[in-house]
């Protein structure tokens, strides 16, 4: 096994771990409102960074994953072009309160070398 194929194998065993992992139940919905429920990394925070590169309290969210878990379930992820498609596309887990939140997905950053989907999300309006 190659080590970029460990490292596939390694943060699927990490991501989607509920249990002893980092993983967290995820659901995807396409703005043509097919479904998908997947598991992987779910963060939400209250710190960034302003304009001036100061430290200011607001909020982060986003989500990773791996893409295999949405095309194995015939979720649309990439469009004509071949390229990650998921903006507009809405993601709901239960937070650290308990609370299940839906986000808008904002910003997609494709890593094709492990299949992993870094998602940059935005309150749903």
């Amino acid at each position: 096994m190659s080590l970029v194929d460990q490292a596939k194998a390694d943060w699927q065993q990490i991501t989607t771990d509920t249990v002893n992992g980092f993983g967290t139940a995820i659901t995807l919905t396409s703005p043509t409102a097919v479904v998908a429920e997947i598991v992987g990394l779910a963060t939400k925070h209250h710190i960034g960074i302003d304009d001036d590169g100061n430290v200011v309290n607001t909020k982060n969210a986003h989500i990773s994953f791996s893409e295999k878990q949405l095309t194995d379930q015939s979720y649309p992820v990439r469009d004509a072009d071949g390229e990650v498609a998921l903006y507009n596309h809405q993601a709901t887990w239960i937070d650290s309160t308990g609370a299940s939140i839906t986000y808008v997905i904002r910003e997609m950053f494709p890593d094709e070398t492990i299949g992993v989907i870094l998602c940059i999300l935005g309150d749903l309006e």
